[in-house]
């Protein structure tokens, strides 16, 4: 377990990661390691980021999501997040000068699906 995430296995080496309340994404460097060993630990190929909990996506939120992208870049794991609410969706459209490096999902069943790239 990682404090501020909560990780589950869900088949096909899939590791499902939902943020918690007290996640800090201004810390990345609490969660990178530990995430890590915990997917390769679960030899996950596939991580669906649920944010299905996460109000808004400022600069500092998504600065933490292309960190864990690159983090799953270098073990050979897709991201994909999921769950995106519409204001945060919209809020980090305005922001975005570039595609994100990261999938995007309706929902985490969709997620399971979605083509590596």
């Amino acid at each position: 377990m990682v404090d501020g995430m909560h990780l589950t296995p869900i088949g096909s080496r899939t590791v499902l990661l939902e943020p918690r309340d007290g996640m800090d994404p201004g810390d990345p460097e609490a969660y990178a390691e530990p995430l890590l060993q915990y997917l390769q630990r679960n030899q996950a190929r596939r991580l669906i980021y649920d944010l299905k909990n996460v109000p808004v996506i400022d600069e500092l939120y998504y600065a933490w999501l292309v960190r864990v992208s690159a983090l799953c870049q270098i073990a050979g794991i897709d991201l994909v997040t999921a769950n995106m609410r519409p204001a945060a969706a919209y809020a980090l459209a305005l922001m975005l000068t570039a595609p994100p490096p990261f999938t995007c999902a309706l929902d985490v069943d969709s997620a399971r699906g979605v083509a590596r790239r």
